[in-house]
């Protein structure tokens, strides 16, 4: 889209007349001038215009670009994170297993000790009452086979 530049023609002869004193016609050769640098400023205004749009466009590319870069590596680095943390919980359930399992450990030799001792009290007791009868019972044979 080239840019429309208006010379306004009479403000021109307005203003030379009234700094040079001359009066300028429309079909003045100096005129001719005026139309030239008409058409050679519409070019460069159209020119620059068109390079400005170049430039936006490379910026917006480059922003877009950054962008795109600055998503990943925030990315990378939530990824990262998340990695770190799974790894610390995973760490912290491994011990806690340990824990329990340990703690399981001690509850069976604990409830085996009370175990043991337990039988052994009643095989102690058993045999004493075992060896009370069978006195009981041959203090009462040899009674009655006297």
């Amino acid at each position: 889209m080239t840019p429309v530049v208006a010379f306004d023609l009479k403000r021109i002869t307005a203003e030379v007349a009234a700094r040079h004193g001359m009066l300028l016609r429309p079909d003045d050769p100096a005129m001719l001038l005026v139309t030239m640098n008409e058409v050679v400023l519409q070019q460069v205004m159209g020119s620059i215009e068109a390079r400005t749009e170049e430039i936006v466009a490379g910026i917006e590319a480059a922003f877009r670009s950054a962008q795109r870069e600055a998503l990943g590596s925030v990315e990378r680095e939530a990824r990262k994170a998340g990695i770190a943390v799974r790894e610390e919980i995973q760490k912290d359930i491994d011990a806690g297993r340990l824990h329990a399992r340990e703690l399981i450990v001690e509850l069976n030799r604990a409830y085996t000790r009370s175990a043991v001792r337990r039988w052994v009290a009643m095989g102690v007791v058993l045999a004493s009452g075992l060896l009370v009868l069978g006195v009981g019972l041959g203090v009462l044979l040899a009674r009655m086979l006297k």
